[in-house]
């Protein structure tokens, strides 16, 4: 234990703790607040865009009716890291609210399942390659 007591290692197991907790707690209150899966990266419930995606530092609950459009595309991952999707979701009034997530069988449905029903939604969704 005498490798705990030095300030700097000690120091960076603390932050790592807490920013770990941190993320882990803001994605649980997205999940709860919407309704949706802990491990799902979004949901949409009662004409609203729930992001649970922890290290989105933008609004995480869109109003349907404020979204324009939402442009993702496909980030191929090298050296193990994994693919990853950009979701792009630009709202009415121009701001644009990015966010990032692995892809996954899971997540290939729910992507699909969003362009299938983008219209009845209201908004666009476009694949950018």
């Amino acid at each position: 234990m005498e490798i705990l007591e030095s300030g700097p290692l000690l120091l960076g197991v603390v932050f790592i703790g807490f920013f770990s907790i941190t993320l882990f707690v803001r994605r649980w209150f997205a999940s709860r607040r919407s309704g949706g899966s802990f491990f799902s990266p979004y949901h949409i419930s009662n004409g609203i865009f729930y992001i649970h995606v922890p290290l989105c530092f933008s609004r995480r609950m869109i109003p349907l009716k404020e979204m324009k459009q939402i442009t993702y595309l496909l980030l191929r991952g090298r050296a193990g890291g994994g693919s990853r999707y950009a979701f792009y979701i630009e709202l009415r009034n121009g701001k644009t609210i990015p966010f990032f997530f692995g892809k996954s069988k899971q997540n290939e449905l729910l992507v699909e399942k969003l362009k299938q029903n983008a219209g009845k939604y209201g908004f666009k969704v476009h694949f950018q390659r």
